[in-house]
């Protein structure tokens, strides 16, 4: 939304009545627009940016205003500029890239079993894929999809991608870096003990765990990842807006 992209002159609406101006500024200021066409949205421009900017038109039209007066109006153009466009673009890639996601957590919302939290996190995954690859061409994203919180819905979208499996795709190597100091609150503490007495063997200096310690191991990690999961959320998901 850069501003000299859309700071160009107001298009002229001279042929117009007061009445049909009036009726004109009132089609546009629907969400969405009641306009049919980017002509008449230029128009709508032109008798909008005055009205909002509470600018005066004098009789010699824009040229006459003064300085202050000028950018008032030009400031309310470009803004409506950048939303308009933006939102013909968007909406135009919504088809292709977005909506096939929000189809896929439709169908899943109507047809997963009612009985198994599993699918409570399914669902939370595929809503956050949506809302990931939205911001990505929103309104606060830049021209290479960045918008600030990336870094924190791309870790949850990939904390979710373990939840929703139950751990069953936790790495061995994962669980024997796993730090199990302060994991008290997430899991027993047989169940800590049990992982802790499991064996590990060695192989031409390479470590590996046995069943036992791998089974337990996979429950506390994620758990552990279900809690770091739900402290970014409380932390930092009512940020996640436009």
């Amino acid at each position: 939304m850069q501003e000299e992209d859309y700071c160009y002159p107001l298009a002229d609406v001279s042929h117009l009545s007061d009445e049909e101006k009036r009726k004109l500024r009132i089609r546009g200021m629907h969400i969405p627009k009641l306009l049919s066409s980017d002509e008449e949205f230029e128009q709508w421009v032109s008798v909008f940016a005055p009205w909002n900017g509470r600018v005066d038109m004098p009789e010699g039209g824009f040229d006459a205003l003064n300085k202050e007066d000028k950018r008032k109006v030009m400031s309310q153009a470009v803004f409506q500029r950048a939303l308009w466009y933006h939102r013909k673009r968007f909406n135009a890639w919504k088809k292709e890239h977005l909506q096939p996601l929000v189809d896929e957590l439709a169908e899943e919302a109507s047809n997963a079993p009612q009985y198994d939290w599993r699918y409570l996190y399914s669902l939370e995954l595929k809503k956050l894929r949506c809302m990931r690859t939205y911001f990505s061409h929103s309104l606060i994203a830049d021209k290479d999809g960045n918008f600030g919180f990336n870094r924190w819905i791309d870790i949850c979208i990939r904390l979710l991608e373990f939840l929703e499996r139950d751990g069953d795709n936790i790495l061995e190597e994962q669980v024997m870096r796993m730090n199990v100091r302060n994991v008290g609150d997430l899991v027993p503490s047989d169940v800590v003990e049990d992982y802790k007495s499991a064996s590990v063997s060695v192989a031409e200096d390479e470590y590996s765990l046995d069943d036992k310690a791998y089974y337990y191991g996979r429950e506390i990690y994620g758990r552990k990842m279900e809690r770091l999961y739900y402290r970014i959320r409380l932390y930092n998901m009512r940020e996640w807006w436009e």
